[in-house]
């Protein structure tokens, strides 16, 4: 696997660029809702949905103007290895279809969670899928890695969506859900934290229905 090398010159590169291409490409990038408090002394295991080629970079943008921790994102081993650049700023590397690799990656995500104020970030249904997907296919990687981390750990549920309102370019839509702290003997389990997620996703849909107003995150220095 691709372990994650995080260098400070790739993140003064990296996160202005980013900026640019998020302009150039979307019309908003709201954040809706509340940002849930999260313990500093605990690390955070960010869960989002996986609908988008973008979802990594919203997680990247997320981290930035809300959490500013050291950031882990993992990532198919096959992408990475065409971007190796993103092992940089925190990538690092699943192979889905090869179980030793499989199990080599959820290792090294304990093991992130264990770094000084890591947020890692985890896409439970462990493939990209069309948003409108139900059920959302969860697999039980979540769950290993709290068994094996053994301590408590703050679980965040995050909704993302995008959407065409009116606009030539698309508009994104966060909602994170209630900020959660696990360990293997609290889990709710896979099943629970799936229709949490389906939940909060529904809940996110009937925000951008209603035309919520929310914190333009391409607005903030």
């Amino acid at each position: 696997m691709i372990q994650a090398q995080h260098r400070r010159w790739a993140d003064i590169i990296f996160q202005p660029y980013l900026t640019w291409l998020f302009k150039r490409n979307f019309h908003e990038v709201q954040l809706l809702g509340t940002p849930p408090k999260i313990p500093d002394d605990l690390p955070l295991l960010l869960l989002p949905n996986h609908s988008t080629w973008w979802d990594g970079f919203f997680v990247y943008l997320l981290n930035k103007r809300v959490f500013r921790r050291t950031t882990y994102l993992m990532m198919l081993e096959t992408q990475l290895t065409k971007y190796k650049f993103f092992s940089k700023i925190g990538a690092y590397s699943i192979e889905p279809k090869n179980r030793r690799g499989v199990i080599e990656s959820l290792k090294y995500t304990v093991e992130l969670l264990s770094r000084d104020r890591s947020l890692v970030a985890v896409f439970p249904q462990g493939e990209l899928l069309p948003w409108h997907t139900r059920p959302l296919g969860y697999k039980r990687g979540v769950e290993w890695i709290l068994q094996k981390h053994a301590k408590p750990v703050t679980v965040l549920p995050l909704a993302i969506r995008t959407e065409f309102l009116g606009e030539k370019r698309p508009s994104v839509f966060f909602l994170f859900g209630d900020a959660y702290t696990f360990d293997p003997a609290t889990f709710q389990g896979t099943n629970w934290l799936e229709k949490t997620e389906t939940a909060l996703l529904a809940d996110l849909a009937s925000r951008v229905l209603r035309q919520e107003e929310g914190q333009n995150l391409l607005c903030l220095p």
